[in-house]
């Protein structure tokens, strides 16, 4: 009957839908006979699939960002942390101008530190003045834009889109402009395709020598702003 009917008045497919339901809900486990679920994220983990059950692999846990100190830093309260220059760190959370911070030698204190007090180390590049490690764009005009730095001045920055790539931020006639640094597939540095570079160091070195290549020239690195 119910094939009759579905056939012959396909239009009422909601009624017949509602007298012959088409999908049959699971039973609901009964608690009381200790059929209990304990931890549904371990049942989550597994997906029934034509072909059998599959098991989904746990997220895998972000590797910890190794910071260094690019100055030294006394504590002014119990909230701060004092830290010399090069002091390798571990950033827990940003608050403002401040990072919350680890040691990651020595005492293992933390504490806050003003943000531009440490640098994000990446193949040693912290070492160099005109690293800045994970500031974003606003950050990178407002500080080359500051009284103390004058045409010429740059600093180069993590890429706020891509991670493991970098930006120089240059100043050029009272205006602040920005070049994308690309990996290539065997990770050599790149702004344009006709060079690459084994280096960042190498890519920052050419562009000071030969600033037509960029357009803009790379003359001092950005002059850091201290916290007072």
């Amino acid at each position: 009957m119910e094939d009759c009917c579905r056939y012959c008045m396909p239009c009422l497919g909601r009624l017949w839908n509602w007298i012959w339901p088409e999908f049959r809900y699971p039973n609901v486990p009964n608690h009381s006979s200790g059929d209990v679920i304990e931890n549904p994220a371990t049942e989550a983990a597994r997906i029934s699939t034509v072909s059998g059950d599959v098991s989904v692999p746990s997220p895998k846990k972000r590797p910890v960002q190794l910071y260094a100190a690019l100055f030294d830093f006394e504590a002014r309260s119990n909230d701060e942390l004092t830290v010399k220059e090069g002091d390798k760190l571990s950033v827990i959370e940003k608050r403002g101008d401040y990072v919350l911070a680890k040691k990651l030698t020595g005492s293992l204190q933390s504490g806050l530190i003003p943000a531009n007090y440490v640098a994000l180390l990446q193949d040693e590049f912290a070492k160099h003045k005109w690293y800045y490690g994970n500031i974003n764009r606003v950050k990178a005009e407002k500080l080359l834009l500051a009284s103390q730095n004058k045409d010429g001045s740059f600093l180069v920055r993590i890429s706020e889109s891509h991670s493991d790539e970098y930006t120089i931020s240059a100043r050029s006639e009272g205006k602040v402009y920005h070049f994308r640094i690309q990996r290539s597939s065997i990770g050599a540095y790149f702004v344009s395709d006709k060079i690459s570079f084994a280096t960042l160091g190498e890519l920052v070195s050419y562009y000071q020598k030969n600033p037509r290549s960029l357009g803009v020239p790379l003359e001092e690195p950005c002059a850091q702003q201290r916290k007072q």
